[in-house]
């Protein structure tokens, strides 16, 4: 009898063990959930205002601090990044972004540079997207073997420029360009930790 009593005491608290373990195994979370006032893309033209339209985040129903980080100096021509983040009650962080362009002076009427560019030196295309006026993002500006999207800030449709960003690998990079009346694109580009300077590189839409 007490061999058995012995047994089922120590089989209670084997499963009581086991439980226990599952529970920390099995704890699950709630990442903040964003919901971003306005546009993700933003452009304005220099000297103007940026208003933030912000970001609200929540962990399930409960309100969660956004703490926002970056500016825009809209004294300056260029593209801003602002970043909103926040941390759930068991400390994992979130976060979404906005960028915000600052243009030359305001897009002139019609103009959109957007479409599919085929690589002249090889074969390869890239995309350029249009995100708000005068401001773009294009899959790649420098060569199908070495891919580096980019932003473009173009009010003419003629005359670019390719803002200093990092969205790629590869590292910071920026340069200039020009597009043709029959869609030849002509960019100039430093890749600044490779010491490249005004490479030049050619699609064609």
């Amino acid at each position: 009898m007490k061999k058995y009593l012995l047994i089922m005491i120590a089989f209670v608290l084997f499963l009581t063990s086991c439980e226990k373990e599952s529970e920390g195994i099995s704890k699950e979370t709630q990442f903040a959930t964003f919901t971003m006032s306005g546009d993700q893309y933003i452009s304005l033209v220099k000297g103007g205002t940026f208003t933030d339209p912000g970001v609200t985040a929540k962990e399930g129903a409960a309100d969660l601090t956004v703490a926002v980080s970056g500016n825009v100096n809209t004294s300056v021509e260029g593209v801003y990044d602002i970043v909103y983040s926040a941390v759930n009650k068991d400390g994992y962080p979130g976060s979404v972004t906005r960028t915000v362009a600052v243009l030359p002076s305001a897009e002139q009427a019609g103009v959109d540079i957007s479409g599919t560019y085929s690589y002249v030196a090889s074969a390869g295309s890239s995309q350029i997207t249009k995100l708000a006026p005068g401001f773009y993002l294009t899959t790649n500006v420098y060569s199908p073997a070495s891919a580096m999207p980019a932003y473009i800030l173009t009010v003419d449709g003629v005359n670019l420029t390719v803002p200093l960003s990092s969205l790629s690998g590869f590292g910071p990079l920026k340069g200039t360009g020009v597009i043709s009346p029959t869609g030849a694109l002509t960019y100039k580009i430093d890749v600044i930790n490779f010491g490249i300077v005004g490479s030049t590189r050619r699609w064609q839409k």
